[in-house]
């Protein structure tokens, strides 16, 4: 059982994903196959202070045939490494062809891992139901990254009806800032919202 890191709960500059962070090393204690190493934390600005978490078996825990990584991000999903004796040898990476949503349930992420541990392959089947903490796990990512640009965690959003552009109000802040999810990078819209609130200096 991981103990809550500082910050967590109700502090909205801790870690926002730490819930699933906790549940799926819970489904993976409960199936056998708890990781020797968990990582998690939030990339800086360069990566739009996005989510992620690292699992890590060592050969020690695999029958010494090499160890076993998944990466897990906000934005993409999750990711496997297969590693040599010596776990910073990265011998093959590819994003994990099981999942069809970036927050897979713990149990299917217990189910996954457990395949690469014991038999160093991937199950036939495709999971595609998604975690039912994932959108409070959303809510609070996105009120972390209001934090960290100096933005209150709550505002009002608006969506068009064909789902493209989203509008964002800061409470008193009397500025209305509009972005293309579609085609303005992460690195832009974050730009846009330091220009907009006088916000421009790095950091």
């Amino acid at each position: 059982m991981l103990l809550d890191p500082p910050g967590w709960p109700g502090m909205p500059q801790g870690l926002p994903h730490w819930p699933y962070v906790q549940a799926v090393d819970e489904a993976l204690a409960g199936r056998g196959v708890p990781p020797g190493t968990v990582r998690a934390d939030c990339h800086g600005l360069e990566r739009g202070f996005s989510s992620y978490m690292r699992l890590t078996w060592d050969a020690s825990r695999t029958s010494g045939r090499g160890g076993i990584r998944l990466h897990w991000e906000e934005r993409t999903g999750c990711a496997y490494a297969l590693l040599g004796l010596n776990p910073a040898d990265v011998l093959f990476y590819s994003v994990l062809p099981s999942f069809r949503t970036v927050f897979a349930t713990p149990e299917a992420v217990a189910d996954v891992a457990e395949n690469l541990v014991h038999r160093r392959q991937l199950p036939e089947e495709k999971y595609r139901t998604e975690w039912d903490g994932a959108r409070a796990v959303r809510a609070a990512a996105r009120d972390f990254r209001r934090v960290r640009l100096g933005l209150s965690p709550v505002g009002r959003q608006e969506t068009e009806g064909d789902g493209r552009m989203v509008s964002g109000i800061a409470e008193g802040a009397g500025v209305q800032l509009t972005i293309d999810t579609q085609t303005d990078t992460y690195e832009q819209a974050i730009a846009a919202v330091r220009a907009a609130y006088g916000r421009n200096r790095a950091g």
